[in-house]
């Protein structure tokens, strides 16, 4: 993935980003964070000079209504500066909420949904995926949370900061400098505390992943069956523990630190506080500073103080928000595929598509070894091809380049003549109905899952003829299952599944629905029986006319519904021609037929007498 990159910004370049997409999100988050901002600098000033100024009052010995102006005024302003702080607070919040919540994980998702399919087979990928969305999705401790509530308060600790030093400026140096060192030795702990946030994220992040994988994976019915009829109890507990245990492992390190931070900070606090306070007493005892003097100097180092440690924890949550605002941002600087650029349009696509391999060689990302090398076919407008051969022989990697997927790393790829890499994405993949091996059924309606478009967009009769195509509307008219009916558990309780040949059945439905002028069918039929199997094609075959077809199977009986054949071994065709000719010639492709025909003919036969027994009944 060498177009992505972990940023490594700081906390200001990441602020300045987040105020700018909130603008874009919604304005009213930063006049609220503005307003609450001099509030909060606002109230600390009126705090720390009311005791003052009471108490000058008194010595001076000011008339009832006099106080009561003053002090009265003081206090409203105060009142009403808190109200609109609360407020206000209370709104910013819920509003930056919803940006998190809804601005960041949509982008997250658009991401995910736009950048090269290439990206979604490395595991870097979805490692940096899952650290952004644990970015957003922790609450108040998500990376947008902790800045729009902590650098307000660090503007106006700040601000405070500078308040009281220029208060405090009228005291011993000494007393200033005590009040810094403290600080920065609280902070230096606070530092320890977050890089060790940062060494151990990495690895929390696998234990999280592996602990909620096993807990997620065995709670359906379909692993179900298997915990129960094997006794899978005991180990996948002991596998729960012991992720569990990993997870622990680490927050105990992270608890180590956190707990050294707060005991050297309590310590801290009680030197600070109990010399300060001491040289106040002392000062008032020798009269160098009067009362209403001794209660400001109080506050302002009883505010100092707070404000310094609030500094400190502000700062080190900002440097744990700024580390999840980078893997946020890393994420969403992936780039999304280009698929409206190309050099020129494909043509005469109406009457059908070819496709052609010249010389073409393929390695993936990161490997030296070639899944594809130096391989060369031609597929015309109309036919049907079947790909053969082993397993890790190349056969589901050859369908991603001719789908452009991935782009080879030599050689050509020609569709109508013109090189693919010339065409725009949104055309090449517009020319292909696919069914892979990897099943895709969303938790949403029977016609939605065919057409996977909303149901204002799809055709709800073709729906229907496709479903009867695919021999699907007698089975679902026996189980009551019409157009409306949701399929999987995870959004209604009595959500539909499919067996596995009827899964088949549907995903072909699924493809043909499209009506694209290329079906690539990548194991069709591996969850049925030969029978079936047999059934299937003879659909496929009626179903594929006028149109190119290439169909992957490991079963090789099926592949005499085809025009020809390619057997692939090692990235390269070994053999192609005809069933009829590639069993003639003798090769690898009659030896591997013949072992499967052995099988299956055990298979069918016992079948068969299975159903007989059960007529004579």
């Amino acid at each position: 993935m060498d177009e992505i990159r972990q940023r490594n910004d700081n906390m200001v370049q990441n602020a300045w980003y987040l105020a700018k997409e909130s603008w874009k999100w919604d304005k009213r988050i930063l006049l609220f964070l503005g307003i609450t901002t001099l509030t909060g600098i606002a109230l600390p000033v009126f705090g720390i000079y009311l005791p003052k100024v009471a108490v000058d009052l008194l010595l001076q010995r000011a008339d009832a209504m006099r106080v009561l102006q003053v002090l009265g005024s003081m206090v409203g302003c105060m009142l009403i500066l808190q109200g609109v702080h609360g407020d206000l607070s209370k709104r910013a919040y819920l509003h930056h909420n919803g940006c998190r919540n809804t601005f960041f994980i949509q982008r997250l998702f658009l991401v995910s949904l736009q950048c090269k399919y290439s990206y979604t087979e490395d595991s870097e990928f979805y490692k940096l995926y899952r650290r952004a969305i644990n970015a957003v999705r922790s609450g108040d401790a998500s990376g947008p949370s902790v800045f729009f509530d902590q650098i307000p308060r660090l503007v106006t600790g700040v601000a405070c900061f500078f308040l009281y030093s220029g208060i405090l400026a009228r005291l011993h140096i000494l007393v200033i400098l005590l009040l810094l060192l403290t600080s920065l030795v609280t902070y230096f702990f606070r530092h320890r505390e977050n890089i060790c946030y940062e060494r151990t994220r990495d690895a929390y992040a696998v234990a999280e992943k592996r602990l909620y994988y096993t807990i997620g994976g065995c709670r359906n019915s379909r692993t179900g069956k298997d915990v129960r009829v094997y006794g899978m109890k005991n180990w996948l507990m002991g596998q729960i523990q012991r992720f569990q245990g990993e997870e622990r492992e680490i927050l105990k390190i992270r608890r180590r630190k956190e707990y050294e931070t707060h005991l050297v900070g309590c310590g801290l606090n009680f030197l600070r506080d109990g010399f300060a306070y001491a040289y106040l007493i002392v000062q008032t005892l020798q009269g160098k500073i009067g009362m209403g003097d001794f209660m400001l100097f109080f506050g302002a180092i009883t505010g100092f103080s707070a404000w310094i440690t609030g500094l400190v924890d502000q700062m080190s949550m900002l440097k744990t928000a700024n580390v999840k605002m980078n893997d946020l941002r890393s994420f969403l600087d992936i780039p999304a595929e280009d698929a409206d650029s190309g050099e020129c349009e494909l043509q005469n696509v109406s009457e059908g598509v070819e496709i052609a391999f010249e010389h073409v060689s393929f390695a993936y990302p990161g490997s030296d070894k070639e899944v594809i090398s130096d391989l060369s076919f031609h597929i015309r407008k109309g036919e049907h091809v079947a790909l053969v051969g082993l397993n890790g022989a190349g056969k589901s990697t050859l369908l991603k380049l001719m789908m452009g997927m991935y782009e080879p790393s030599g050689g050509k790829i020609l569709l109508n003549g013109t090189d693919i890499t010339k065409l725009r994405k949104r055309d090449i993949y517009r020319l292909y109905s696919a069914v892979f091996q990897e099943t895709m059924i969303l938790p949403a309606m029977i016609d939605e899952n065919i057409a996977l478009k909303p149901k204002r967009d799809l055709d709800r009769k073709r729906v229907e003829q496709m479903l009867s195509l695919a021999g699907l509307d007698e089975d679902f008219a026996q189980r009551n299952i019409t157009l409306d009916s949701y399929m999987t558990d995870r959004l209604v309780e009595d959500g539909i599944y499919l067996s596995g040949g009827q899964e088949q059945k549907f995903l072909l439905a699924r493809a043909l629905y499209k009506d694209a002028p290329v079906l690539l069918l990548d194991e069709p039929t591996a969850a049925l029986d030969p029978l079936a199997e047999q059934e299937v094609y003879e659909s496929y075959q009626k179903l594929c006319q006028n149109r190119t077809a290439l169909f992957i199977s490991h079963r090789l009986a099926s592949t005499q519904f085809s025009d020809w054949i390619m057997f692939l071994q090692d990235g390269r065709i070994i053999e192609q021609g005809s069933h009829q000719e590639l069993l003639e010639k003798g090769g690898e492709y009659a030896k591997l037929y013949e072992l499967q025909s052995y099988y299956y003919n055990q298979a069918e036969d016992a079948q068969m007498r299975e159903e007989a027994g059960y007529a004579g009944e």
